[in-house]
């Protein structure tokens, strides 16, 4: 893997040799447990599964340590024509040259699945920092390693707080070279959950497929505002466009994460011939994919959509035309992307809405959306207006413990002192940033208020979808903000 420093490209490729979707980390676990081993550096376990590897310091008196920080977790995703079992195989990665933004750069990228650089470059930088025989001076490091953060901030939220005793975290999740970001968003999903009752279908009834795949997709917080599309609601839209009420619904699936925007969904329904022929009509043309595709964001993903019949016996039995137009007219009503702007940041997103995954079984219908806001109280206010409507339409309603915001300290020493370290290595000033998403971040300042906290990382694009990439000419310009950084703190008195 042509990464440099070569020693951080080890550990990612090493990372990428291990199965780690979120709840899944265990494999990680046992390569960090390794490395402590072989390092003799002491660690420690939490019940929840989040470690901590204690380094000494090199070069400097100071005995506090620092703490850094980065999740061991990965969302996964695979293109549908992509055979890969996330349990088993290796990411499989290649080096691209593309023109971003009109400059031609080096991609590191995966092979039809997400890459895993979110957070795998900040654990292997993480650990590079430690064992870098290159440098010479920093503070004693505290390596927090974290689960399950991409589904919900579990591991930072269940952390036993006394495996930590710094007062200083550099958070790695950030995706900007040149940005350090000093405050995130808070978050909480929703949860509604329907009971189904099925029937025999009419006698002339015929089951369908109608899909719409191949939309971008995304991450629900950095990308919620761009212009990505949600397969659910757009196909629900084109669904209801052609038909109107009255149909017959056995399954509806769609998304993959509560953090990923949805690209892909599908309905089978069973339809009287004369739906069947709307239907047809209306996905069989092929206006509606161009007109999405003049809408949606471009990408390297094809948009695709249809209606195909279904052999009788690989159907589930539908529900009724009334429990099927309380349904998907509840879906289709929820909110999706930006709700409020910040007033504060300007082109911040300051509330938002994911309508993120739906998933049938023979007895319940599942729709899962994730709200975020930067502002207290917004996501429970918005909440309760969706919640109201889910039940109307006989849903049973629950929400996620959800997790803190991360309030900005714009005065704090740790964030003077990196402004005037990336400042010396980038030749320029950092941009302070604040982000529509969840970092651990707000849930570790919670835990530890003591803590000054920022968050930086290399350049990073896509993350949650397969087109996730690396820009390898920003590595080596981030590592090098962070070894310098943890160098001029071994030796500030002020920080």
């Amino acid at each position: 893997m042509s990464v440099k420093p070569a020693l951080l490209g080890t550990y990612f490729e090493d990372l990428c040799r291990i199965p780690r979707c979120s709840g899944n980390e265990a494999g990680v676990q046992v390569y960090l447990r390794t490395f402590a081993d072989k390092h003799a550096f002491p660690y420690r376990e939490d019940a929840e599964g989040n470690i901590v590897i204690y380094v000494p310091g090199k070069g400097t008196d100071r005995k506090v340590p620092c703490c850094i920080q980065a999740h061991m977790d990965m969302v996964c995703k695979n293109d549908p024509e992509v055979a890969h079992n996330f349990l088993r195989d290796p990411i499989r990665t290649r080096i691209e040259r593309r023109n971003e933004n009109g400059v031609e750069r080096e991609v590191l990228i995966a092979t039809g699945t997400t890459l895993g650089a979110d957070n795998g470059f900040g654990l292997a930088a993480a650990l590079a920092v430690a064992t870098d025989p290159d440098i010479t001076v920093r503070p004693p490091l505290e390596l927090l390693c974290t689960v399950s953060e991409e589904t919900g901030l579990t591991g930072a939220t269940q952390l036993d707080a006394t495996l930590v005793h710094s007062d200083l975290l550099l958070n790695l999740d950030t995706e900007e070279l040149g940005e350090i970001c000093i405050s995130s968003a808070g978050g909480r999903d929703m949860v509604a959950q329907w009971a189904l009752t099925r029937s025999a279908p009419e006698p002339d009834a015929t089951p369908v497929r109608v899909y719409l795949k191949g939309l971008p997709g995304g991450h629900s917080g950095v990308q919620i505002h761009e212009a990505r599309g949600n397969a659910l609601q757009m196909l629900l839209e084109e669904v209801q466009g052609a038909v109107g009420s009255g149909l017959r619904l056995a399954s509806f699936m769609g998304g993959t994460a509560r953090n990923v925007i949805p690209g892909d969904a599908e309905l089978a329904l069973w339809v009287t011939q004369a739906q069947r022929a709307a239907l047809e009509q209306r996905l069989g043309a092929s206006e509606w994919l161009e007109q999405l595709r003049a809408v949606i964001l471009p990408s390297d993903k094809q948009i695709a959509g249809g209606i195909e019949r279904l052999a009788f016996d690989a159907v589930l039995l539908p529900l009724s035309e009334a429990q099927t137009d309380e349904i998907l007219q509840a879906i289709a009503a929820i909110p999706h992307g930006p709700q409020a702007w910040s007033e504060a940041v300007e082109g911040l997103v300051e509330t938002s809405n994911n309508a993120a995954t739906v998933t049938t079984t023979a007895d319940k219908l599942t729709l899962c959306c994730s709200t975020r806001s930067s502002r207290d109280g917004a996501i429970e206010q918005f909440q309760a207006v969706q919640a109201a409507a889910l039940t109307r339409s006989g849903a049973a309603v629950t929400f996620s413990d959800g997790y803190p915001g991360w309030p900005a300290e714009p005065d704090s020493p740790l964030l003077k002192q990196a402004v005037r370290t990336f400042e010396d290595v980038l030749g320029h000033a950092p941009k302070l940033t604040a982000v529509h998403a969840g970092l651990e971040c707000g849930v570790l300042k919670g835990k530890l208020p003591r803590l000054q906290i920022i968050s930086f990382g290399p350049d990073i694009r896509d993350a949650h979808t397969t087109q996730e990439r690396i820009w390898l000419d920003s590595v080596s310009p981030f590592y090098a903000c962070l070894t310098r950084l943890l160098a001029d703190l071994a030796q500030s008195a002020a920080v």
